[in-house]
């Protein structure tokens, strides 16, 4: 397989769709032709309702784009096809960084003063086809899933679903900051042991969570080492005099080398942070880079700052975001009391214990100590010690393995004794449907949404069925505070920095139904039934139908009051159009900088009404 080619062809998919999708190229139709039988046809093959969307760029010059009607938005490009650059009837493939260069070229009345975020965008562009065609070439080990162990299994899903990263974002696979090498060595799919740092912090400089009751009977060490690397560790900080002044953090070998120095040298300098010598014990990434399982058979896992751009945002971990998950966390406990649906089947990871380098003139909102931190994520123990079950990042489920028509469809459709065929497929596509929208629209009822994207919302896959959902990253609980206080509910009072938006609190249910639309369908779903239709050859139309369906079915049945029931079923199926998160002008309109990742929110044509349509 050609990889190079592999990687811009999907690269330049996203890319097209996303600028579609956001009305980059503005909001009057597009300039579409019927395709010709002319000789000098651009494209060959194109079927019925296909067309082709002539861009001017310049005088006697265009982009020519075959372009399809799509389900979630009014038009996307037609797979496998090249785009061309037309210039006095000459036509010249495009690569998707040539491609962006003539468009961006033509923004620049639009983008005045721009020339930082155009520079930025290109080279995250250039990044993301790099990293694609690496990951694209390594082949995950996906035979046999069911004979593995929970943790092997769970560990080969993680290395799966990284491959992909965010569906439909053509810049997810950059992580800028890392080389080829770096990249090879630390990214999950390539299931490379990484060997971690360690620091010791001044154990009055820390700050902790809930879960961290006594730093000399709670330390990261306890949760991520056996005990004896565990002891080879303690030696250390005691023959430097420091075993009962400091405690030692993990820290990833990239942040270690590139990072600290930079953001924190004064404290290394005093004696606040030293730089242990200790690196022993196996660590591997999972799907998200800098969250890692620990290095012996246990149920809590490691989540690091690691200050690589991804998504537009640097991925440290503030403090102020851990203090948020715990408030989120504890939300959700009590929230499992008010449904017993949720009780038997939303799982949570423990996220109460974590530790932060916090020097005493330091806010919660600095930019240094937050490259400093650890956390430990315990995962419910019973479900990775129970033979039946199975954890699988939904976002396995929505990525296609490269050459290959292998999905985790086929094993369960093997355990379950059923045939394998699209019928099969669709029983099971439903049963994935029900428990994922039963739980969601459950937490919705009671004013709150967790971030259930496929990295955050993982399938607890029990005895052949969708048990439930264990959810993660708690700091990203979305909440509506009027439906929490009518459910008995007080709001959790996160710690917000004083004028800047946030994204967790809501004025309107509508607003907490977007990350619904959003995360759950347009990106984790849709990605699952764009996968299952490339894999098993079924019209995704049909996949579509199932789900409004199924959606249906279960707003009909969950206690809402009628007029919830009524809002949800307008915004879900009435309503001519969706909301959708914007991801590409926003960033090239920040042109870059600190912060988390850019945000907009935009209009597109409602799924539900584009069923006539194949896709």
């Amino acid at each position: 397989m050609n990889f190079t080619a592999m990687a811009a062809d999907k690269v330049m998919q996203d890319l097209v769709d996303c600028l579609l999708a956001e009305h980059f190229f503005g909001t009057e139709p597009l300039n579409l032709v019927a395709p010709s039988a002319s000789a000098d046809q651009p494209f060959t093959g194109l079927s019925a309702g296909q067309r082709v969307w002539e861009w001017p760029c310049g005088p006697q010059s265009c982009i020519v784009i075959a372009l399809r009607p799509g389900i979630t938005q009014q038009w996307e490009k037609v797979p496998g096809t090249p785009v061309w650059a037309r210039q006095s009837e000459q036509l010249t493939e495009l690569s998707p960084e040539a491609f962006t260069t003539q468009v961006l070229g033509e923004m620049t009345e639009r983008y005045p003063d721009n020339e930082k975020g155009f520079a930025l965008f290109l080279d995250v562009l250039r990044t993301s086809v790099r990293q694609t065609e690496l990951s694209l070439s390594h082949g995950v080990d996906s035979e046999r899933l069911l004979e593995k162990g929970n943790a092997d299994f769970f560990l080969t899903m993680e290395q799966w679903a990284s491959l992909r990263d965010r569906p439909y974002h053509p810049l997810a696979k950059a992580k800028q900051g890392l080389s080829d090498r770096e990249y090879q060595q630390y990214q999950a799919e390539f299931a490379r042991p990484v060997a971690l740092h360690w620091v010791a912090v001044d154990r009055t400089l820390l700050q902790c969570g809930d879960g961290v009751t006594d730093l000399a009977q709670s330390y990261p060490a306890q949760y991520l080492l056996p005990a004896l690397l565990q002891a080879d560790l303690q030696q250390e900080l005691q023959q430097r005099g420091i075993a009962q002044s400091h405690v030692a953090l993990p820290v990833h070998p990239w942040q270690f080398e590139h990072v600290l120095q930079a953001q924190l040298g004064d404290a290394f300098a005093r004696g606040d942070c030293q730089r242990l010598d200790f690196k022993d014990g196996d660590f591997f990434a999972t799907s998200s880079l800098r969250s890692m399982t620990p290095c012996f058979n246990s149920a809590d896992y490691l989540k690091l700052p690691m200050a690589i751009y991804s998504l537009g945002a640097s991925r440290y971990l503030p403090a102020v975001k851990m203090i948020n998950g715990g408030l989120s966390e504890a939300l959700l406990r009590q929230a499992l009391g008010k449904d017993q649906t949720l009780q038997q089947s939303l799982h949570l990871c423990d996220e109460t214990k974590w530790w932060a380098f916090m020097p005493p003139d330091a806010t919660l909102f600095d930019e240094a100590p937050r490259h400093l931190s650890a956390m430990v994520r315990g995962y419910p123990p019973a479900l990775l010690a129970d033979p039946d079950t199975r954890l699988v990042p939904m976002a396995a489920l929505g990525t296609p393995l490269p050459g290959s028509n292998r999905h985790f469809f086929d094993d369960w459709m093997a355990y379950r004794q059923l045939p394998a065929s699209a019928a099969s497929v669709m029983t099971l596509f439903r049963e994935l449907c029900h428990s994922f929208f039963d739980i969601n629209l459950r937490m919705l009822r009671i004013g709150m949404l967790g971030e259930v994207h496929g990295q955050n919302a993982v399938l607890v896959w029990k005895a052949g069925h969708a048990q439930g959902l264990l959810l993660r990253d708690h700091d990203s609980l979305r909440i509506y505070v009027p439906w929490l206080e009518r459910n008995g509910l007080a709001d959790p009072a996160y710690r917000l920095k004083k004028g800047h938006a946030n994204t967790l609190y809501h004025d309107r249910p509508e607003d907490l139904l977007f990350w619904l639309q959003t995360l759950g369908i347009q990106v984790n779903l849709r990605a699952i039934i764009d996968t299952l239709a490339e894999v098993y050859a079924l019209p995704a139309t049909r996949l579509w139908k199932a789900m409004g369906e199924v959606l249906n079915e279960l707003i009909d049945t969950i206690e809402f009051d009628a007029e919830t029931r009524t809002m949800i079923k307008h915004q879900l199926f009435e309503a001519p159009h969706w909301p959708q998160k914007l991801l590409l002008t926003p960033m090239i309109e920040r042109a870059g900088g600190p912060g988390s990742m850019p945000f907009g929110k935009g209009q597109v044509v409602n799924p539900f009404h584009r069923l006539d349509h194949d896709a």
